[in-house]
């Protein structure tokens, strides 16, 4: 274990993902919990209203124990004519107010002990317990469909107003960006074993998912213990999915690929074994934890608006910029690595020709070892944004997810850090193009079409294969 951790001393960039989260969590408006839980139940009161219009902004609310909200009853018809947010004169304005107890802890909801409205009074226990139950804890946040406008918060966003057509668009682009940064960042993976030693690893799929399930284990750890306060759970999770990641790729070297590579198998066996990887720790995983899904509650769903169309506000979400940042600078931290220090020296060397690299005094078993535990510390911290973004993980997530990724690095030319970019941002965009205009039915069909389509057009991928595996960079040049 000792070299296994040798080189990861120098990956300061490690600790740019909690102090993004920090920077980030500065942004986010003050325990937003309780205004949403009052707002969540406003339509199980007015349960025959068509639509509601929210008057009372977030920024109003200065005491989060006892929240009033302001609103109209209108039908679906005013409610599809109204393009202002100016209130109808006609309509008459009512209020309901939340009673919370105090939090016991820093960032978490209180709970809800008392409701007042002005149209039905005081809303009795009784009333209350069947409205949490059956309201509060099963509808949840589809009971913000009553709303005219459910994804404002009650605010009408201060930012440019465009078309509502290029407003949808720019939405999915900035949903496909982030989605296709978590592809980018597991293809450095395939890209940089393959670059090494041109076989490619199948089990880095699920090294992601298991990153992934620790990462939300360890979350809803923490926030137990600490409550939903993001910068502990963000850095707890993440430190935790970047050991679980490396550890699990170190031990497949230790006790698959090492011993393969040192008999000289061809590649085939490597295919096989891989395969075998992957049904071990799935099953492992399926039996030892759970076949069931993993759920790791919103932590944070602070949002940034950026431009709007009328009611249609398009939207950046916290760890949308997080995922998309992480991937570029752990790109630029990659190139970094493998241009100016020795381990990228002696990477490239490999690459070029193994026998002389050895002759020259190179460790290839080092080499290799900690090649596997650099990819492994990539499907953590993918694994990690993959958990903290979508919060949902099973024991068969990685299949699906690292075969796409694995198509990402494919689609830009295996074998270069540039087309695994390339590859994993052209496919999450398909996917949010494709989902946004044609429903998300043969979203993968697309996305394998497009595949095909690529490799018939362009059989090298996009960039062009690295048959040579002189680098990560660019195609063969003779030297290193």
């Amino acid at each position: 274990m000792r070299q296994l951790f040798r080189i990861l001393h120098r990956w300061h960039f490690i600790w740019l993902m909690p102090l993004l989260a920090i920077s980030l969590a500065g942004c986010q408006v003050e325990n937003p919990w309780n205004f949403n839980i009052c707002r969540i139940a406003l339509p199980g009161i007015e349960d025959d209203a068509e639509k509601i219009r929210l008057l009372t902004r977030f920024d109003e609310i200065s005491d989060q124990t006892h929240i009033t909200l302001h609103y109209q009853i209108i039908s679906g018809q005013d409610a599809s004519a109204v393009t202002g947010s100016t209130p109808e004169p006609a309509s008459p304005i009512h209020s309901l107010t939340c009673v919370f107890s105090a939090s016991e802890k820093p960032n978490t909801p209180g709970i809800l002990i008392g409701i007042e409205t002005s149209r039905f009074g005081p809303v009795s226990p009784t009333h209350l317990s069947i409205l949490k139950r059956f309201w509060l804890d099963r509808v949840g946040r589809a009971a913000l469909d009553h709303y005219e406008n459910p994804d404002q918060h009650g605010l009408i966003a201060d930012v440019p107003e465009i078309g509502s057509n290029l407003a949808y668009a720019i939405q999915l682009a900035i949903n496909g960006l982030s989605r296709g940064a978590i592809y980018g960042l597991l293809a450095l993976s395939f890209t940089l074993i393959y670059g090494l030693i041109g076989r490619i690893n199948l089990a880095f799929g699920e090294i992601v998912m298991t990153a992934a399930l620790s990462t939300v284990i360890m979350g809803m750890f923490l926030s137990s213990l600490l409550g939903w306060n993001i910068i502990l759970i963000v850095i707890g999770a993440t430190l935790t999915a970047c050991f679980v990641g490396t550890g699990l790729s170190h031990l497949t070297w230790h006790n698959v690929f090492g011993p393969l590579g040192r008999k000289a198998a061809g590649g085939r066996a490597i295919i096989v074994a891989s395969l075998g990887c992957v049904l071990f720790i799935q099953e492992f995983v399926r039996l030892v934890i759970s076949a069931r899904n993993f759920n790791l509650p919103p932590l944070w769903q602070y949002s940034f608006p950026v431009l709007r169309s009328d009611h249609f506000v398009v939207r950046i979400l916290g760890f949308d910029v997080l995922s998309i940042a992480m991937a570029l600078i752990i790109g630029a931290s990659l190139i970094w690595l493998m241009t100016r220090t020795r381990f990228g020296r002696q990477w490239r060397a490999i690459s070029q020709d193994r026998i002389a690299a050895g002759l020259c005094g190179v460790s290839l078993q080092r080499i290799e070892q900690q090649s596997f535990a650099l990819a492994g510390f990539l499907c953590g911290i993918t694994g990690a944004v993959m958990a903290l973004r979508y919060g949902v993980i099973n024991f068969h997530s990685g299949t699906l997810f690292g075969f796409k990724a694995l198509v990402a690095a494919i689609l830009g030319g295996i074998g270069q850090m540039r087309g695994a970019w390339l590859g994993g941002f052209v496919i999450g965009l398909t996917e949010a193009y494709w989902s946004g205009y044609f429903g998300g039915a043969y979203r993968d069909v697309a996305v394998f079409g497009l595949l095909a389509a690529i490799l018939v057009l362009r059989p090298g991928g996009l960039l062009g294969v690295n048959d040579g595996k002189d680098s990560l960079f660019s195609p063969r040049t003779g030297q290193i």
